[in-house]
């Protein structure tokens, strides 16, 4: 089970004096986290979701698009109860090659593939945040499927293709070959490769302006 410090919650059997200190720990939490918010907005908004836990599984920062990330993996994964267990494995993995090599720092790719062929890509390191004694683990979640869908879109506007070709291109950047992408889209094999070709002939002549 994983801890977040933004929802801990004092016992109503506390004394008063301890239920104090815990609020105040809680304080204290509360705005380290509200820093490290501030300190990672730009990491987030261009390297995915992110997701920074301490060393025992503590979750200190996670950004707002990673529980429909994580909902590719297990549709019952959430970051306040607990993590999938393709995550828990990396963090668990991170922390042998710390402690086998801790004079070295270690950063690490994963590409999982789910059921339905959702590709997710995720970097792991460790990072050394201002007020915490140990490092954390930094966990960026990409996914490559939507990302391969971006660039095709971007490079759609781009080279001028037609709706069909956008189809046609996009499959084939997913690494589709002629004969699933004349399935996929009831065209014949000949008929992919003349979009193919008129796809390359847009490149190029957009390469050459």
């Amino acid at each position: 089970m994983m801890t977040v410090l933004m929802n801990s919650q004092s016992s109503p059997s506390l004394a008063q004096h301890s239920s104090a200190d815990s609020q105040r720990h809680r304080t204290v939490q509360a705005d380290r986290a509200n820093q490290l918010q501030l300190d990672n907005l730009a990491l987030q908004n261009h390297l995915g979701s992110v997701l920074i836990l301490t060393e025992d599984g503590t979750v200190l920062h996670a950004s707002e698009n990673l529980q429909s990330q994580l909902s590719k993996l297990s549709e019952q994964a959430n970051v306040v109860r607990q993590l999938p267990q393709e995550i828990a494995l990396i963090c668990q993995i991170s922390k042998q090659c710390r402690n086998r090599f801790p004079n070295q720092n270690w950063a690490m790719e994963f590409d999982i593939f789910t059921k339905d062929t959702i590709a997710l890509r995720i970097r792991s390191r460790w990072l050394k945040l201002e007020g915490f004694d140990q490092p954390c683990i930094l966990l960026i979640v990409e996914d490559q499927q939507q990302m391969v869908q971006d660039i095709v879109l971007d490079e759609a506007q781009d080279w001028g293709l037609t709706p069909r070709e956008q189809q046609v291109w996009l499959l084939h950047q997913a690494g589709h070959t002629y004969v699933e992408i004349a399935e996929k889209l009831f065209i014949s094999k000949n008929t992919v490769k003349k979009h193919m070709r008129s796809i390359y002939a847009k490149r190029r002549a957009d390469d050459e302006t």
